[in-house]
């Protein structure tokens, strides 16, 4: 929202549309605005020179509720996402080979946390790969030149085999398993529905030796989400037994 333009919720309604923009708005770097009333709904168009609301509007309470649990805890992740130092944009590889001018897919890195961003912004279902980044200008000497990145390199990921990462889906709560590897060599590969968006968030990385079977896990799991990948590791030991 701002006094210059029609109010949020008014071009992007209350679903799945505007709340993927809003996450879009959280995790690129730079400064993020909330306007008057966006939060609570508001459709009322505010001028600079505004002393009250002229129009008699109710609080949306859902809407209230979905922004605390998807957008504030974006919010107070703000120093994962604001930085341009490890920021990278990548493009989408669909099914046909293109790329997907519609999905908005980068990462950030700060310290040792990571996070994966995609969003698909049209009515639509896509289905592709996040592999390679687009080119950007690097200093190399007194010259620039344009030069890209992987995935596994923009998230700073080994490629060892018995290396697995474990990361989660903040819009869903379901976490994910893939080897190092495989990010590696092939991307990771998403489905989205129309206006989804996921942010891939708390990557942690474990090893497949020890007794812990991680890469029989990323096997049987073939890409799905769980809502606890120590839980399913767990299950997956106890199978003979059940």
């Amino acid at each position: 929202n701002n006094p210059d333009e029609r109010t949020a919720i008014d071009q992007f309604g209350k679903g799945d549309k505007y709340f993927g923009i809003c996450t879009v708005m959280l995790t690129l770097p730079g400064l993020p605005m909330f306007g008057h009333g966006q939060i609570e709904g508001f459709a009322e168009k505010y001028g600079m020179e505004y002393q009250r609301a002229y129009w008699d509007e109710q609080v949306d309470q859902y809407l209230v509720e979905r922004h605390e649990r998807e957008i504030f805890p974006l919010a107070h992740k703000r120093y994962l996402f604001a930085g341009v130092e490890h920021f990278l944009l990548y493009e989408f590889a669909n099914a046909a080979g293109g790329v997907a001018e519609d999905v908005y897919a980068y990462s950030n890195r700060f310290g040792d946390e990571r996070a994966l961003v995609i969003y698909h912004n049209t009515f639509a279902e896509v289905r592709g790969r996040v592999q390679q980044s687009a080119a950007f200008s690097q200093k190399a000497g007194d010259e620039r030149a344009l030069v890209t990145r992987t995935l596994a390199e923009g998230l700073g990921l080994q490629s060892d085999e018995n290396v697995f990462y474990i990361f989660r889906d903040h819009v869903t709560g379901l976490e994910y398993l893939r080897s190092g590897r495989e990010l590696h060599e092939g991307g990771m590969y998403v489905e989205l529905g129309a206006y989804k968006c996921h942010v891939f968030v708390d990557w942690r990385e474990v090893r497949g030796d020890g007794g812990r079977q991680y890469g029989q896990l990323a096997g049987f799991l073939a890409g799905r989400g769980v809502p606890s990948v120590d839980e399913a590791l767990h299950e997956l030991f106890l199978q003979p037994l059940y």
